[in-house]
């Protein structure tokens, strides 16, 4: 269970806050963008102090001589609100039989092999390169805003630092603007020795059903108050026909858990009867078909729960058995699961993750006021297609030219990056993904404030998890 501090989700909000948002020049990007509205041609996305001041046409833009021309689509920044982020330094386990739930893969003797002893190894070597690269995968596959990150931890309190400065994560340094209450009324009435403090705008709980009664009390009064976004939760993760799987979320509805902005991930045993409750009680879905697919040989009933009306997002579980990122598990479902349009999966993968945490009004859209966190695609789009988005979800991660997140560009082509305004001086950190060269900027990162290179990360990684008997996972494509 956490154990969090005041003082620290001040340090932790204050210091994302101004990381993601490093004080970045006043910018602007011309291309083929897609909003809310529809997928317009020949536009441009202003952006001042990291959030979007205006969308318009190129011709509207006040010096259009300074506009960064992108080649391809603009399109809002995925959100990845299921990852467990460090242990995506771990290559791909396909284990060699189909699991019934979550309790029994996670107590084999391969999987304690296989994936936790290297990650133990590896947390105990390098845990701050482990987050490191785990954003950097995720900012590969076209994440701008994350979930699942490393936690600080009474012996670790300086963890918190290594999730500022690259991805927007989303439960320990989103940067988003962030207020906490002085009198925190909510915290007023539970017993000492119940956490009562919350690092950012969305809690993480993985083993939701082993918390104390108290603590989940006082992050559903969280809720109910709204300085809490979200509360996102794993349950029912097992084969569609597992009784025990399908018992947690039974429990979880009999206890009242059930509130707006709770978001379960998994529920692949939720049966059909089940979704009209979750409907009634605004409580959405994150959906991650690839690793369910991998472990159970079954996915969440997806089609029915949309037939319910239950909000559905889509999340990429880790790397072991999900995929290696946002655009490959997109990539995934086009392929497996054919009946989604194209206009669903990157709903499912921007506007629909934000709405499920209540963040809507800042991120998950490209519209003036949010901030500006985007991806290019160098991929041709046409606007006039009764499908314009089928080129986006048959892309894959070497199509990813550019990744902004609070007006900050990180990644992407290095011609395209050098032409954004980066900092005097910024070190461009070459990578190659599917072949294709690209460049990452480590930015107000951790790793850049102790000057470590990409190659020293990956080194230090590598090493530890040899000496685990393991490797660090590549960058998959698909």
């Amino acid at each position: 269970m956490k154990l969090l501090w005041a003082f620290l989700i001040q340090a932790v909000a204050v210091a994302g806050s101004s990381s993601l948002q490093a004080q970045t020049p006043d910018w602007s990007i011309a291309g083929t963008i897609v909003t809310p509205t529809g997928v317009v041609a020949d536009n441009a996305l202003s952006i001042s102090q990291g959030k979007i001041s205006a969308i318009g046409p190129s011709s509207s833009v006040a010096n259009p001589g300074s506009v960064v021309k992108a080649t391809g689509v603009i399109i809002p920044g995925f959100i990845d609100l299921h990852n467990h982020l460090t242990w995506n330094v771990l290559p791909r386990w396909i284990p060699g039989r189909k699991f019934n739930n979550r309790y029994e893969w996670q107590d084999t003797a391969e999987y304690d092999r296989v994936l936790t002893q290297p990650h133990n190894v590896v947390m105990n070597a390098a845990a701050c390169e482990t987050q490191i690269y785990a954003e950097i995968k995720a900012i590969i596959g076209g994440a701008t805003s994350v979930l699942g990150s490393l936690l600080p931890s009474p012996a670790f309190p300086n963890n918190a630092d290594c999730a500022i400065g690259l991805a927007r994560n989303l439960d320990v340094a989103s940067g988003l603007k962030f207020t906490k209450p002085g009198a925190d009324a909510c915290a007023t009435q539970f017993p000492a020795g119940v956490s009562p403090d919350l690092l950012d705008f969305v809690d993480n709980e993985v083993f939701p059903l082993e918390l104390p009664h108290p603590r989940f009390d006082y992050l559903l009064c969280e809720l109910s108050k709204g300085t809490l976004k979200g509360l996102v939760v794993h349950l029912s993760e097992g084969a569609n026909t597992d009784s025990s799987a399908h018992r947690e979320f039974t429990m979880l509805d009999k206890e009242k858990l059930l509130q707006p902005g709770v978001a379960i991930i998994h529920g692949t045993a939720i049966r059909p009867q089940d979704f009209p409750d979750m409907v009634k009680n605004s409580v959405g879905l994150i959906w991650s078909p690839r690793s369910n697919d991998e472990l159970y040989g079954s996915t969440t009933n997806i089609s029915v729960a949309l037939t319910a009306g239950v909000p559905v997002a889509l999340a990429p579980d880790w790397s072991p058995s999900g995929s290696a990122g946002m655009m490959q598990e997109i990539g995934y479902i086009a392929r497996r699961y054919p009946t989604f349009t194209s206009s669903d999966l990157v709903a499912m993968a921007t506007s629909t993750p934000a709405k499920l945490v209540r963040l809507d009004n800042l991120i998950g859209a490209l519209t003036p006021g949010k901030y500006a966190d985007f991806v290019v695609l160098n991929i041709g789009v046409d606007p006039q297609s009764p499908r314009p988005l089928d080129a986006v979800v048959n892309a894959t991660i070497a199509n990813i030219s550019l990744v902004v997140v609070g007006g900050q560009p990180l990644y992407g082509d290095p011609a395209l990056l050098r032409r954004t305004p980066l900092p005097p001086g910024a070190k461009l950190e070459p990578i190659t993904v599917c072949g294709v060269p690209k460049a990452i900027y480590l930015g107000e990162s951790d790793a850049a404030k102790r000057n470590q290179s990409l190659h020293d990360i990956t080194k230090l990684l590598n090493t530890a998890l040899i000496s685990a008997g393991s490797h660090l996972a590549e960058i998959e494509c698909n």
